[in-house]
C-alpha cells in the first residue's frame, strides 16, 4: 500500500488480528536497479505495534516506459545485482520482515531473468531469514511468448518464493470493455492453474477492493466503500448469477450511460468459500483504505 495514505494507516489501525502481512507500496525500480521512494515510518510502527508482518514492496508501476525500465533491471547482471543489494539494506535497515516484488508487464524474453532475480534474492535472504514474497498476474495456462503473462514461470516462482499473491482481477480492466473485474468462474480457473504449479498453502488469493465505472465520458475506478453512494443515488444494483459480481447501470445528469462492475459482501463471501474449498494459503487485497466494515466481517466471517 501507498506510503502516507491515510485509508491505510485508518485500516492498520482498526483491524488488530485479522491482517497478519501488509506490503508498504513504497519503492520504484530504477533501470539501474536502484529504488526511489521513502520508509513508510508510520505504516511499519504501526504493523509492528499491531503484530503483523511489514514487507517492503519494490514496483514499476507508474513509469511511462516501465518495460523497457524492468527489462534493463533483470537482462543486465550489474543492475540486477545491486537491486538485489539495495533491496537487501532497505529489509535489513528498517525492520522490513520481508520484500514482495510487484513487476508488472514483464517482458516475455525476461522469463528465466525474472526467475534469476528471485533465486538470487532468495540465497541473499537465507542467512537472515526474511521472506520473498511476490505478487502476479493471473493466468489460466502457460504460454511463454504471451506479452501479459508469459515471463511468469508460476513453477519455479512458487519453487523460489514463500509466498505468491495471485493478482485474481483485473479480468475487465478500464481500458477494456465492461465486465466483472474477478467472476468467480474465471478466478476458478486461474486457481485451478496455480495450484497445480505452485504448492498451495504459498498461494494468497488477491481480492479487488474496487470496482470499475465504464462510460462514453471515461473509465474510472470506484472504491468499494464508495459503490453504496452510487447505488443509493441511482437505484439498486443487479446481480450476475454467472459472474456471482453485482453491476449497476445508470445515467448520470447529462444522460451518458455508465455501467460499473464491484465487489460487494456477497461478492466476496463466495470467493473466500473458494479459497478455503482449495485450502490456500490466505487472501492478498489490493487495496487496503478502499473497503469498509461489512468486508471485514465477511472475512471474519468466512476465514
Amino acid at each position: 500500500d501507498y506510503t502516507g495514505d491515510r485509508l491505510l494507516l485508518n485500516t492498520l489501525s482498526n483491524k488488530q488480528g485479522v491482517i497478519n502481512s501488509v506490503a508498504f507500496f513504497s519503492y520504484l525500480v530504477e533501470e539501474n536497479g536502484s529504488l526511489t521512494g521513502k520508509v513508510p515510518e508510520e505504516g511499519l510502527r504501526l504493523a509492528k505495534d499491531n503484530k503483523m508482518q511489514p514487507l517492503l514492496l519494490v514496483h514499476n508501476v507508474g513509469k511511462y516506459n516501465s518495460r523497457d525500465v524492468i527489462h534493463k533491471v533483470l537482462s543486465v547482471e550489474k543492475n540486477r545485482k545491486n537491486l538485489q543489494k539495495n533491496i537487501l539494506a532497505l529489509v535489513k535497515g528498517n525492520g522490513f520482515k520481508g520484500v514482495n516484488i510487484d513487476f508488472e508487464g514483464v517482458p516475455a524474453q525476461d522469463r528465466s531473468n525474472y526467475n534469476k532475480l528471485l533465486t538470487e534474492l532468495k540465497q541473499m535472504f537465507k542467512p537472515y531469514g526474511y521472506l520473498l514474497t511476490v505478487s502476479i498476474p493471473a493466468k489460466t495456462l502457460d504460454n511463454p511468448s504471451n506479452e501479459w503473462y508469459g515471463a511468469y514461470d508460476y513453477r519455479t516462482i512458487g519453487k523460489t518464493s514463500d509466498l505468491v499473491a495471485v493478482m485474481t482481477y483485473e479480468e475487465h480492466w478500464s481500458g477494456g470493455s465492461p465486465g466483472p473485474v474477478a467472476s468467480l468462474p474465471w478466478v476458478k480457473r486461474v486457481l485451478d492453474y496455480t495450484v497445480r504449479n505452485i504448492s498451495k498453502e504459498k498461494v494468497l488469493m488477491g481480492i479487488p477492493a474496487y470496482g470499475y465505472d465504464w462510460s462514453a465520458v471515461g473509465n474510472r475506478s470506484v472504491r468499494w466503500n464508495k459503490v453504496g453512494e452510487l447505488t443509493s443515488k441511482y437505484g439498486g444494483a443487479q446481480w450476475n448469477n454467472n459472474a456471482s459480481s453485482p453491476y449497476l447501470i445508470y445515467y448520470d445528469e447529462k444522460g451518458n450511460k455508465h455501467e460499473i462492475w464491484f465487489e460487494n459482501k456477497y461478492s466476496l463471501g463466495l470467493k473466500l468459500d473458494l479459497a478455503k474449498s482449495y485450502g490456500i494459503g490466505g487472501i492478498a487485497i489490493w487495496r487496503l483504505g478502499f473497503e469498509d466494515a461489512s468486508f471485514w466481517e465477511t472475512v471474519k466471517a468466512k476465514l
